[in-house]
């Protein structure tokens, strides 16, 4: 069992496949992009399947595939076919953009993967581009009906910005209420350094008080997860919300993430890190 210095058990392992997104969401990455590591560097699938396996063999039970955007990585479909085969696996996913997903959404199914969470900021095509600083809205939209039609579990995160996005929650309550998903609005976290603009954040509590005023909910026991989800009654709908910064769930936090290049890190905000390259070597 893997448990850290404050007791808690690490179940799930991020594992990052490239550091590239075709995005530049204004809450998570600078316009210009970033310095991004060399291809070179990244570690290869034959490298990730092996600190997978590790992992799940240390009591470890869940995987999720991200990025970047892990679509982009060449070959991300043969990496989900070896990792959904491992043993004592219990629980696997990716999370995308959805801007490559149509194309690449049954050969994931035939990989072996069944869940997915699908960043999907407005349903407006414009403060969508606004916020992507992309013009791929069609390509998500039609990428997320694909994922519906072949059967994924879906989630989808919505990153609340006031004066932008805080009055279409009703809407993607609805969304999630017609396709039998759920939904998780996230609070706007200091990501992307001098991208940071707190005057868009916008209350988890708030959001979760107008939902609470036309459904009504019933909570799902949490445990280690970092949302907080809620049964939609009369649905079989969900609705969940990440507030990292005025709700912090840092005390039953249960992921450790490596880095494309191999960099193990106890927390997405962490500095710290420790290079396993040359144990894998």
């Amino acid at each position: 069992m893997l448990v850290d210095s404050f007791g808690r058990r690490m179940e799930t392992l991020r594992l990052s496949v490239t550091d590239r997104c075709n995005f530049r969401c204004r809450y998570c990455m600078p316009p210009e992009g970033l310095p991004w590591i060399p291809t070179a560097r990244y570690i290869s699938f034959d490298q990730i399947e092996t600190v997978a396996r590790a992992f799940l063999e240390l009591g470890g039970s869940k995987l999720r595939v991200t990025g970047g955007e892990p679509l982009l990585r060449p070959g991300i479909e043969d990496l989900v076919q070896r990792l959904s085969r491992l043993p004592g696996l219990h629980s696997l996913g990716i999370t995308t953009n959805g801007s490559m997903l149509k194309a690449k959404a049954k050969d994931l199914w035939d990989a072996g993967l069944r869940s997915m969470n699908i960043s999907f900021d407005s349903l407006n095509p414009c403060k969508f581009e606004w916020i992507s600083l992309s013009n791929s809205f069609a390509a998500v939209w039609d990428g997320l009906h694909e994922a519906l039609r072949l059967g994924f579990k879906i989630k989808i995160n919505t990153v609340v910005l006031k004066g932008i996005t805080e009055r279409e929650v009703v809407d993607l309550v609805e969304l999630a209420t017609r396709h039998h998903i759920e939904i998780r609005f996230i609070e706007f976290m200091p990501l992307c350094g001098t991208g940071w603009r707190p005057e868009l954040g916008f209350p988890i509590q708030t959001i979760r008080e107008w939902i609470e005023a036309r459904w009504s909910l019933r909570a799902i026991p949490r445990g280690s997860a970092p949302a907080q989800s809620y049964h939609i009654e009369g649905t079989s709908a969900r609705v969940g919300f990440i507030a990292s910064l005025s709700e912090p769930f840092c005390d039953r936090c249960s992921r450790i993430r490596m880095s494309a290049d191999g960099i193990i890190r106890p927390c997405l905000f962490s500095k710290m890190g420790t290079d396993i390259k040359p144990y894998l070597n």
